[in-house]
């Protein structure tokens, strides 16, 4: 049973003819017959008299059509009610998010949002944690998507999602095989790393640090501003790197990196949405919040 069932039974209630319910519903006349057995069927009680050549309601059908009348209302007022939702939500919005969101996670939510509500306009600065931070401060972003922790007391920060960060070595190399690397493995690698300020930085030395690392004992060959330079690097051979599970999983794909844990550590991190506590959130703000919080959004992240 479906709604278009109870569309059909309805109109045919009230017209008590089929020829002219076939005229209004664009159905030829078995078609509506079939949606009516379907609904007799389902309710295993007649809904029709058709003594006399004359389509008349039984009790029955008197009974559900009270109830159908009622529920085709609700469905009209809700998408009426979701519609003006929609033409409301129109404007700007500003969002920032750091490199390693913008990359892997922005594109499929932006994409899902501007679907659901194409009347918003859309800027995104990628940069990193701290100047997301820095803008927000300054009013120059609405929200911020970043990686690493905030220390600001005016910024209001909460989780969206979690995320795994992973060592990733070239295809080829030689600890590649495994699938856990020890502290004294890790600290003999060449390391290319993201520069200071960035959120996965900050999250991987923090992770390691209380593991009993010494952070002075890595061999940082090489600082880069973005997690593509990185893993460009990292291909070609010149050293190791800890990233996100998901900034590298093409590249997992096309065998070009291998990844692997560090024995009992674990780098798990939030990606958390940030805005200023002092600052009104716009309607399209506290749209967009409640967007990509919602599960039905994230779901497209545990899927793949």
């Amino acid at each position: 049973m479906n709604l278009m069932h109870l569309k059909v039974f309805k109109t045919l209630a009230e017209t008590e003819n089929l020829s002219k319910t076939s005229k209004l519903l664009d159905l030829s006349q078995p078609s509506i017959n079939h949606n009516i057995y379907i609904l007799e069927e389902h309710y295993k009680a007649k809904l029709f008299d058709r003594s006399n050549k004359k389509l008349k309601l039984t009790r029955f059908g008197e009974v559900l059509l009270h109830y159908v009348t009622d529920i085709l209302q609700l469905i009209e007022k809700s998408e009426q009610h979701i519609q003006t939702m929609i033409s409301e939500v129109k404007g700007h919005l500003s969002l920032g998010a750091s490199h390693t969101i913008a990359e892997n996670v922005i594109p499929k939510i932006m994409g899902m949002f501007n679907h659901d509500y194409p009347e918003v306009e859309i800027q995104l600065e990628v940069t990193n944690t701290q100047h997301i931070v820095d803008h927000i401060m300054e009013k120059k972003l609405d929200i911020g998507l970043i990686e690493g922790p905030v220390q600001e007391e005016n910024i209001i920060s909460q989780s969206f999602m979690q995320d795994e960060l992973l060592v990733v070595l070239p295809f080829n190399h030689p600890l590649a095989v495994k699938k856990n690397l020890t502290l004294k493995e890790l600290a003999s690698l060449p390391f290319v790393l993201r520069e200071k300020g960035s959120g996965t930085r900050e999250v991987m030395e923090s992770a390691l640090t209380r593991a009993g690392l010494d952070l002075r004992t890595l061999k940082t060959v090489m600082e880069l501003g973005n997690t593509q330079a990185v893993i460009g690097a990292v291909e070609a051979g010149l050293g190791a790197t800890i990233l996100s599970g998901l900034a590298v999983s093409k590249e997992i794909q096309l065998k070009t990196v291998k990844t692997c844990k560090i024995s009992n550590v674990s780098i798990v991190r939030n990606f958390s949405l940030i805005y200023h506590k002092l600052h009104p959130l716009s309607s399209i703000c506290e749209t967009f919040l409640s967007f990509i919080s919602s599960k039905d959004t994230l779901k497209i992240f545990k899927d793949n």
